[in-house]
């Protein structure tokens, strides 16, 4: 199925707005693993946070929901590095297997986040724009000052989710209703 406007659009892009990730990528983690449980053919990348590097930042780490591989977002730099220790050869790889995952069958792509890289027109725009507009649904963590910058991107208004996994399963029920038919899995907690 093909988006053909905005509305079906904004029905099959389901974004999750934050200021602090903190549960997010758990909430992600648990509703991938409830919705294939399902039956629900879910693809993409999940984010991971690590320890503490220089500068008060974490180290990130993305994850492919299918093969299990893990690269990591982040360069360590050292102790008095102040630079953007963003690795950008890490994001290109991360770009690819999200590629393989659109094109590999899934109904729902997982996108790790829409970040700044995405906003300037770069990172990961590609490989989203491909899957929406082959008519995947996807979901996409964003922090809420980028939000403007995806609705641009996306030529409207997306569905905004809480950061949940219940609310990340109610989404995928209404976009697949195959899922409320079999009712709800009893790993999902409200």
């Amino acid at each position: 199925m093909r988006p053909t406007d905005t509305s079906d659009i904004a029905a099959r892009v389901g974004v999750l707005p934050y200021d602090s990730s903190d549960g997010l990528d758990a909430a992600v983690s648990e509703a991938v693993c409830c919705l294939r449980a399902r039956g629900i053919a879910v693809a993409g990348l999940l984010q991971h946070f690590g320890d503490a590097v220089p500068g008060g930042k974490q180290a990130m780490w993305v994850e492919d929901i299918g093969s299990g591989q893990v690269i990591r977002l982040d360069q360590p730099r050292g102790p008095g590095a102040i630079a953007c220790t963003f690795d950008t050869g890490a994001l290109a790889r991360a770009a690819y297997l999200l590629g393989i995952a659109a094109g590999s069958g899934a109904e729902l792509l997982v996108v790790n986040r829409f970040g700044g890289v995405e906003a300037e027109g770069r990172g990961l725009r590609p490989e989203i724009a491909d899957a929406i507009c082959s008519g995947l649904a996807v979901l996409i963590p964003i922090r809420v000052s980028l939000l403007p910058a995806l609705e641009e991107f996306l030529g409207g208004p997306a569905t905004r989710l809480p950061a949940s996994a219940r609310a990340i399963e109610a989404w995928a029920e209404a976009l697949f209703p195959r899922l409320a038919e079999r009712g709800r899995s009893p790993a999902v907690v409200a």
